[in-house]
């Protein structure tokens, strides 16, 4: 069994993955398909998306995860290579929530929420647009919360195998 430091911030690594793999997967799959034949794609986006969508995994995996990194730093704060790593993950994932809710949520609500018809297509499309490029920053900063907080988990194992 992992001791608990090592424990909780490989769990901590693992759910940072989820959250790039979610990303890199709305990023080349589902960004591409907002922007494409607006309207008729957001139409058949908004009827795919009829029992769940995207935001579903995230608002529940992003807050874990800035929990099980919050543990993690506690965890590790005596191991001083250990500690800035993983603050820097949470740092990073915490830019990565501010793009989510200062750029994405508004984008959300004129892209799947509100009626098509009350925005104009020109908006409809530009917004979708910047839902991709911003969700491609969005995933950069995942990438180095993951790099970081697999370095913060190598620094815990060293100083658990070698106290």
């Amino acid at each position: 069994m992992l001791p608990g430091r090592v424990g909780v911030t490989s769990v901590a690594v693992i759910a940072v993955g989820m959250l790039l793999g979610a990303s890199t997967y709305e990023s080349v799959v589902m960004a591409p398909n907002y922007a494409a034949q607006v309207p008729q794609s957001l139409e058949h986006i908004r009827a795919f998306f009829v029992s769940t969508n995207p935001g579903m995994l995230f608002r529940i995996l992003a807050p874990a995860t800035q929990v099980l990194l919050v543990l993690a730093v506690l965890l590790n704060w005596r191991v001083r290579g250990a500690r800035w790593w993983l603050v820097g993950a949470l740092f990073a994932l915490a830019l990565a929530d501010v793009i989510t809710f200062t750029v994405h949520y508004p984008r959300n609500e004129l892209l799947f929420i509100r009626p098509l018809g009350e925005v104009p297509v020109a908006r409809l499309t530009e917004a979708a647009l910047e839902w991709g490029r911003w969700n491609h920053a969005r995933t950069g900063l995942l990438a180095a919360a993951a790099v970081s907080s697999l370095q913060g988990l190598s620094w815990s194992w060293r100083a658990t195998v070698q106290p």
